[in-house]
């Protein structure tokens, strides 16, 4: 820890009253946030004794918490506190379209990109930004894609993994083809072991993959569309 960050921690520890441990801490997020170490500076807003401040005062901290936050990349954190800072000014609009958007909360988002862009009065660019989020990421549904990857390629298809899902139904085809070919010639046992085996690693490992793409599409298509939106209002 700095001298300062130091400093500003002593004053608190020192028990100061609640103006002076407040502008401590304040000062100290300060600090952090200047040196890109934005959780520290959420964390140490988060501190501040938020009832002894004007309600102005209060919702400047909570502007700079909810944006350190942003900056970390914790959007979930981040969109948490946009009830709490309001929308009392453009670059709060601007920011919570922002969390809200890279938090998957896409109709949120809309709302305030909405209201971002139009604060100086109506605006051309609306058609074009309902046109935007009128074609956000839909979140996949993990249960239909359980379903669906008991039907190679299916799963994959619905995943948005094209490529992949003709590859792992060409495995699976030639699993089943190398099973049932040893079957027929009378080969019994390297047709149940050999082609159990090799279907093992195809059929079951395509529901695996299909729960993994799930989870890679929630957290990244939210970030794909968020910077599409970051792009269209930065403009």
């Amino acid at each position: 820890m700095d001298s300062l960050e130091v400093g500003y921690e002593r004053i608190v520890f020192d028990g100061a009253g609640l103006a002076e441990t407040n502008d401590a801490l304040i000062a100290k997020a300060g600090c952090y946030k200047r040196q890109g170490r934005y959780r520290d500076a959420s964390a140490t807003l988060a501190r501040v004794r938020l009832f002894a401040l004007t309600p102005e005062e209060r919702t400047a901290v909570q502007y700079q918490q909810e944006l350190c936050w942003f900056l970390a990349g914790d959007f979930k954190q981040a969109a948490s506190l946009v009830e709490e800072v309001g929308d009392g000014s453009s670059d709060a609009l601007l920011l919570h379209a922002l969390a809200l958007a890279y938090n998957g909360q896409y109709d949120e988002s809309e709302i305030y990109a909405a209201r971002y862009i139009s604060w100086d009065g109506p605006s051309e660019r609306l058609p074009e930004l309902l046109a935007l989020y009128a074609a956000h990421p839909r979140v996949p549904d993990a249960k239909t894609s359980l379903v669906l990857s008991f039907f190679p390629p299916l799963g994959h298809f619905y995943n948005g993994e094209v490529g992949e899902g003709v590859l792992s139904g060409g495995l699976n085809l030639a699993a089943l083809a190398f099973t049932v070919a040893n079957l027929v010639s009378g080969y019994w046992v390297t047709g149940l072991v050999g082609g159990g085996i090799a279907l093992n690693y195809t059929y079951m490992g395509n529901h695996q993959r299909n729960a993994a793409l799930v989870e890679k599409r929630r957290t990244n298509d939210p970030i794909a569309f968020g910077d599409k939106v970051r792009a269209f209002l930065l403009q």
